[in-house]
């Protein structure tokens, strides 16, 4: 239902232009990952972005970092390595960030110049320093009850302990604070997915 809905709006971006640049946020284990999948499987010239692979590096965190910040992504390091290269129409290439088992850097991945669908997915994707440079903003939501079943599921119980501490309030707040319900394009809703 949702892959469909954003199959559509994707396909008459690029009856306009050549790129369309497109942004999942949302919360945590409501279906981002899978449904950027999904579109990619739908359009042949497709790259998909994760911020994962741009996650604050461990070492870069002070003391309260979660409380006191509204995003766990190097917005900075993203744009640099992806947004602006491909805006200019040469290709991205960045190395994706891994927090565990062994922190550190993974080979390069590259986007091409000439990819006709990039789509980012995870958190902080739709930070204020980026919200602009998307042609479609995406927000997807879940209830609480089915994100820590989906969360205990897919990470077990003492990440879904961390998940609950320290992450999801850190989600919860940038999307508050920065209004995403009220200005993406599309808000969609994870328990109304078949």
């Amino acid at each position: 239902m949702h892959a469909s809905l954003l199959e559509t709006a994707i396909r008459n971006i690029l009856k306009r232009q050549a790129r369309a640049l497109v942004a999942i946020d949302g919360m945590a284990a409501s279906g981002k990952t899978t449904l950027a999948h999904a579109l990619a499987q739908r359009f042949p010239s497709c790259a998909v972005v994760h911020m994962d692979d741009f996650t604050v590096p461990f070492e870069d965190r002070f003391p309260g970092y979660f409380e006191k910040t509204l995003s766990n992504a190097d917005t900075a390091r993203f744009d640099r390595e992806v947004l602006s290269p491909l805006s200019r129409g040469q290709q991205a290439v960045y190395r994706p960030y891994v927090c565990h088992p062994d922190p550190g850097f993974l080979e390069p991945a590259v986007i091409a110049a000439d990819c006709a669908v990039v789509i980012v997915e995870g958190a902080y994707c739709l930070h204020p320093d980026l919200f602009d440079r998307y042609d479609l903003r995406v927000l997807s939501l879940i209830d609480e009850r089915t994100q820590r079943r989906r969360i205990l599921a897919r990470n077990g119980a003492a990440q879904l302990e961390r998940f609950v501490s320290a992450w999801i309030p850190m989600e919860n707040r940038h999307i508050a604070a920065r209004r995403l319900k009220d200005i993406c394009d599309l808000v969609l809703s994870a328990d109304q997915a078949p």
